[in-house]
């Protein structure tokens, strides 16, 4: 390839555009920032500007004021083929890179999105629930609920928050349209555009994609991987400016799967009280910490100043997008917003979960999923070590069910991605999880499938093409179409 700047900046436009024909991209969807582009394929900032330039001028992307780049609806270029979208879910929206493929996948074969096996779920008994609950009340299809959510849920979900050791009142929870919302309801009630919020490093990328659609500037600290030195690096961030917000998963986070000690959590709640800093605390996977239940983080706050947000959607049912949020101090502007936004889901589904958490089958139910998240996991894990090239490596995260595993070739994430998206199948690469692009050699992996004969097929398939790119003089055998 011809490395002058003129070149490189053509041949970059050309590659996106390229991505944008396969459906890797797809209209609407935000592309990666310039300093992201820029680390991604390691070209300047001003190379990646001028192909994002060249793109726009040929009616393929669109600049949005203060937002950044987007694939067009309607571009002048060719039109990137339609989005297999048969297993993407609302709490992973960037898994949604898809393309027309040369062999289709279902659901259970993908390793992209943090989605579960069906039968991990106790559809039955929550269907048997619904049921009840319609027929000893038929109205309640008809009746909305009130702003705050089902009274009787918030009971539930508070003695809930007791196995956490958080002592909350079911009059300072809110119920909100999965995670994802509640955490866009705390960001916008404590911060305002061109705040600067921390994250870890890595972080979830559903925090990015939201920061980035409130204007806000994220800045990624290793709080689980380094949390001494995490702590020190918020005090000097303190003290040279200010901090709007810290967003966090301290118990299984994802994509790492680690967990916060339980002095970290409370000399993190502590530090960032005394700053002024308040905590925006994820809680989505406290309930799959493999030896059982973890305290929250918000277990040590005493002023209020934590904001704690869940869901059900990774633990029980997913297709409702059901969460919630106990805003601490801030929770009155937190439904104030909530109010004028948008309305709380279904009453009867409320009602029905509510009975299902006060009934005690919660708990029985929990056991019995992490016992075969922990089994997915471990399964999948061998069979990693077993067939990804030499120098691959993974270790046995401390809940949930994904795996973030290091490949030995340090740019290969991105491209092992593309190359398997390609064929229909999916994976998450490192830089989606960093505001700065970095992680370009891991991938987060999906174990929420029994790692049946079609899914080993296919974890090979991808250890077959992530060999190629570490040994590239395997190519050949393997018929992997690369653009260089």
């Amino acid at each position: 390839m011809n490395s002058t700047p003129t070149a490189r900046y053509v041949w970059l436009a050309n590659r996106l555009h390229s991505e944008i024909r396969k459906g890797l991209w797809v209209p609407g969807q935000r592309l990666l920032s310039v300093r992201q582009l820029g680390l991604a394929y390691s070209v300047s900032v001003t190379t990646a500007l001028a192909a994002y330039r060249r793109l726009e001028d040929l009616q393929i992307i669109e600049s949005r004021p203060k937002r950044g780049y987007f694939v067009r609806a309607s571009m002048g270029g060719k039109a990137p083929r339609e989005n297999n979208r048969a297993e993407v879910g609302q709490d992973d929206p960037q898994d949604s890179h898809a393309s027309q493929n040369r062999q289709e996948h279902s659901p259970s074969t993908s390793f992209g999105a943090a989605v579960c096996c069906d039968s991990l779920f106790p559809t039955n008994a929550l269907a048997r629930h619904i049921s009840t609950a319609v027929r000893h009340d038929n109205g309640i299809l008809s009746r909305p609920s009130s702003t705050l959510g089902s009274a009787s849920l918030r009971l539930a979900l508070a003695a809930h928050a007791a196995t956490w050791n958080c002592h909350v009142d079911d009059n300072s929870i809110l119920v909100t349209n999965g995670c994802v919302e509640a955490l866009s309801l705390a960001l916008r009630a404590l911060t305002s555009p061109g705040d600067t919020v921390l994250v870890d490093s890595p972080t979830y990328f559903g925090y990015l994609s939201t920061i980035a659609q409130l204007q806000l500037i994220p800045l990624a600290i290793p709080f689980l991987s380094a949390p001494l030195e995490a702590l020190n690096m918020v005090i000097n961030l303190a003290r040279n400016g200010k901090i709007a917000a810290c967003i966090l998963a301290p118990t299984v986070s994802n994509p790492s799967g680690t967990s916060m000690s339980e002095d970290g959590k409370q000399r993190l709640v502590d530090l960032l009280d005394t700053l002024s800093i308040p905590l925006i605390e994820d809680a989505t996977f406290n309930d799959l910490h493999f030896n059982s239940t973890q305290r929250a983080a918000k277990s040590y706050d005493r002023t209020g100043n934590v904001v704690l947000c869940s869901s059900t959607s990774k633990t029980l049912m997913p297709g409702t997008r059901l969460g919630w949020v106990a805003g601490g101090r801030y929770h009155q502007s937190i439904v104030s917003i909530k109010g004028n936004t948008s309305a709380t889901p279904p009453l009867v589904v409320q009602r029905a979960l509510g009975d299902f958490l006060q009934g005690g089958g919660y708990q029985h139910h929990l056991r019995r999923f992490r016992r075969r998240a922990k089994a997915q996991v471990l399964e999948t894990l061998a069979y990693i070590q077993e067939q990804f090239p030499s120098g691959t490596s993974a270790r046995l995260p401390d809940g949930g069910y994904l795996l973030w595993v290091r490949l030995p070739d340090s740019r290969s994430a991105t491209e092992l991605a593309m190359c398997a998206s390609s064929e229909g199948i999916r994976i998450a690469p490192g830089p989606m999880f960093s505001p700065m692009g970095k992680f370009r050699d891991y991938v987060r992996i999906n174990c929420g499938f029994q790692l049946d004969a079609p899914r080993r097929a296919v974890l090979r398939r991808i250890a077959d093409i992530a060999t190629a790119l570490v040994h590239p003089t395997e190519l050949s055998d393997l018929d992997i179409d690369i653009e260089k």
